[in-house]
């Protein structure tokens, strides 16, 4: 009986590694990091294919902070239509917490840099991929203008939208942690700004209240009005312009005679 039982029982085995592996190979699928696509089925057979797109060549391995770091800050530069630089100096965890626990419920976010990895990023920042090895080479030169407020500890408060309400508020949450946290400066949208520049900033009406005010300029002009202003001196133009034309011709006085 156990002579009968082994040869079946490694058959079995063999049949199960089989199917085991035929499995894998079904499910089994490369990332894109490793410069494959997936898997391609023909017929019954898997096959792994290589990805049109070769793996990018970064400066540092793919895998590494540095290039998850330079990855994240061009992320957070291209969804975020301000960023205050501020300057961090003495905090605790508990200030953390607090600082953004205020933040949060304006519904925006602290985040601290590592400056040498930003300086990098921002020295490539106009290029499609930052963290390539070639474009950090191409740039190394480059002299940003946001890289002189990257001095010592440095936090960047990203907000989604350009509010100046949003920056009001920001502002008295900064005004509350008693100098652990001071503004240097300031990204709007594609212009740099001071610390005092931003403080102007903040007085400003919103997109929605300068809308607000010009739907009701041109209420209060109304639309026939409204045409009437745009219209009248190119009308009156025309007519000055044709008349001079008629003087001019003498066919035209001719004709008229």
């Amino acid at each position: 009986m156990r002579s009968l039982l082994s040869p079946l029982g490694a058959v079995a085995r063999a049949a199960s590694f089989r199917m085991l592996q035929t499995s894998a190979m079904r499910t089994f699928s490369v990332s894109a990091l490793s410069g494959f696509s997936g898997s391609k089925t023909v017929g019954s057979e898997q096959k792994n294919t290589l990805s049109s797109e070769a793996p990018r060549k970064t400066g540092k391995n793919i895998l590494s902070r540095k290039t998850f770091l330079v990855d994240f800050y061009k992320h957070m530069n291209d969804t975020n239509d301000i960023l205050l630089y501020v300057h961090h100096n003495n905090m605790v965890k508990a200030d953390t917490l607090r600082i953004r626990s205020d933040l949060q419920r304006l519904g925006v976010q602290l985040l601290f840099l590592r400056n040498g990895i930003y300086k990098v990023y921002l020295r490539s920042s106009e290029e499609e991929n930052p963290a390539l090895a070639e474009a950090t080479q191409k740039n190394k030169h480059v002299k940003h203008p946001l890289s002189v407020l990257l001095n010592g500890p440095t936090a960047v408060i990203a907000i989604k939208e350009c509010n100046p309400r949003v920056v009001e508020s920001v502002m008295k949450v900064l005004k509350s942690a008693n100098d652990k946290l001071m503004l240097m400066g300031a990204r709007v949208e594609t212009a740099v700004y001071t610390a005092s520049q931003v403080d102007q900033f903040k007085s400003l009406p919103t997109k929605e209240e300068l809308q607000a005010q010009l739907a009701g300029l041109l209420a209060y002009l109304g639309g026939a009005g409204l045409v009437r202003t745009l219209e009248s001196n190119g009308t009156a133009l025309y007519l000055t312009l044709e008349q001079r034309s008629k003087d001019m011709d003498p066919l035209e006085k001719s004709e008229e005679s």
